[in-house]
């Protein structure tokens, strides 16, 4: 005869156990349970929640399921003694595990939390009514990919769903097509264009906030990315500067206005190149929890092509 048990796990176990048989059909989720809400892990670098926990069979005609693995969203998970669908009595053969309880103290290969689970198998009998829900299985594992959102996945996300979206930046560079040797000459973006005014925070350094939402069963995580735009121009032949700058305005010279535009000066003739590279970096905000960094999103640079002529034709005439 089974023995019923009151199991105490010291490790999670890799949830090979888990898969329901092929022929088999789960309960129904019953939902997300009040309290239970996305909380952020240093050591796990992601987002995790309680899992939720399945729905609990009222007896008689539940469904053609042989194998339902029952999670907890707590510790603990006992057979629920007053339902007559589950085979609880310490006088019932068919009883095999009464419950299981974590230690609060565990955490499992991430570092989280482990949580109860329960796997109950069941028969049709002749008469085609199923017999009463028996544990063979039980364990503590910590939040599985349901209930896991790594910090890679949201960064994803804002990458190829937000910023690879954008238009490619554009250069604009005075004077056009052609400059000359110790002149300085003006560069300058109109990035990131033709974006919703609503999400744009600041212009120069680009800034945005934007909502993000990240599908999971039973409701996913929404939060919020603050992030912005780290702009880099090389040119050719040495020199580098910052930020989206401004266009040649008329009356207005790097002469009379210093530090009005972006600027460089080529010291030798000749096609140069003028590259901008851009960076976006962020934060997610989640519910009231505290802001964590995005992975930075580096877009490829963009180049355009100007020839330097030397000055000195110019100040011959």
């Amino acid at each position: 005869m089974r023995r019923l048990a009151v199991m105490t796990a010291a490790v999670a176990l890799v949830g090979g156990l888990l898969a329901m048989s092929p022929s088999a059909a789960a309960p129904a989720y019953a939902g997300p349970q009040d309290g239970i809400g996305w909380q952020y892990s240093e050591s796990a670098n992601g987002y995790w929640r309680a899992p939720q926990a399945d729905s609990v069979p009222t007896g008689g005609d539940s469904g053609p399921a042989l194998v339902w693995v029952q999670h907890s969203s707590t510790n603990e998970l006992l057979c629920p003694e007053t339902d007559p669908a589950f085979a609880c009595a310490e006088d019932d053969p068919e009883a095999y595990i009464r419950g299981i309880t974590c230690g609060t103290a565990l955490r499992g290969p991430r570092g989280l939390p482990l949580f109860a689970w329960i796997r109950w198998e069941r028969r049709i009998g002749p008469d085609g009514q199923p017999t009463k829900w028996s544990g063979q299985d039980a364990d503590c594992d910590e939040p599985g990919e349901d209930d896991f959102i790594p910090m890679e996945e949201i960064s994803w996300e804002v990458n190829y769903k937000v910023f690879q979206e954008l238009e490619r930046p554009a250069i604009t560079i005075s004077p056009a097509g052609r400059t000359l040797v110790n002149l300085p000459t003006i560069v300058s973006t109109d990035y990131p264009a033709g974006l919703d005014p609503e999400i744009v925070v600041a212009n120069d350094p680009p800034t945005i906030e934007i909502p993000i939402h990240i599908d999971r069963p039973n409701g996913g995580l929404d939060g919020q990315i603050r992030a912005q735009a780290d702009l880099v121009w090389t040119f050719e032949g040495g020199g580098s500067a910052t930020g989206r700058g401004r266009p040649y305005v008329e009356g207005i010279t790097p002469d009379n206005r210093p530090g009005y535009y972006v600027t460089n000066t080529f010291e030798h003739p000749g096609p140069k190149n003028v590259s901008l590279a851009v960076t976006w970096t962020g934060r997610v905000t989640v519910d009231l929890l505290d802001p964590e960094d995005i992975d930075p999103v580096a877009l490829a640079p963009v180049t355009q092509t100007i020839e330097v002529a030397d000055s000195s034709p110019v100040l011959e005439r």
